[in-house]
């Protein structure tokens, strides 16, 4: 473990060269400090023992670039999803997707409020990726009374949407064809 002045006599000795060194791979100056920051405060927490100065020179390089290399491949997926997101932002047809699926998914529990109180939990519950077992223990009645409760929600809650189905196929068409 090293002394509190051994490391500042180590910090002040290669901090400047570290930086510039994680310079090369990282174009951001900031992130390059912050990648010789994290290694020191490694080094701080650590016990890190070196038998020689060229051991501990060796170290803090391989580091640094370790540390920039896991930062390059970080960004890559940052920047791959963020041109994946972009296109599916400018794609209309899927914007139209999102926009209707969103809307049939607050209708559908603007329905699901409006069911009477004992199969709006079942089918809440339901939702949740429970088990009718798991419902049934959850709100301490019958297996069979949750098969009933949902059999009764689901008949209510396709009757709701019966006239919106036909909507639903109309609006859904052109998007299919593409």
């Amino acid at each position: 473990m090293f002394t509190e002045s051994y490391l500042k006599t180590i910090f002040d000795t290669y901090y400047a060269s570290l930086v510039a060194y994680a310079n090369r791979f990282l174009s951001s100056h900031d992130e390059c400090e912050d990648v010789v920051q994290d290694i020191f405060a490694d080094l701080w927490q650590k016990e890190n023992n070196f038998p020689d100065e060229i051991s501990l020179k060796s170290y803090l390089y391989k580091t640094s670039r370790n540390k920039c290399l896991n930062i390059i491949k970080h960004n890559k997926v940052k920047d791959k999803y963020a041109t994946t997101s972009f296109g599916q932002l400018n794609d209309d047809n899927l914007f139209m997707q999102h926009v209707l699926e969103e809307d049939i998914s607050r209708q559908l529990y603007e329905a699901i409020n409006t069911l009477p109180t004992r199969k709006r939990q079942v089918i809440i519950l339901s939702l949740k990726g429970l088990k009718n077992k798991e419902v049934a223990e959850n709100l301490n009645i019958k297996l069979q009374t949750v098969k009933t409760l949902k059999s009764q929600a689901y008949k209510l809650l396709r009757q709701k949407f019966q006239d919106l189905s036909v909507l639903i196929s109309f609006l859904i068409a052109p998007i299919m064809k593409l």
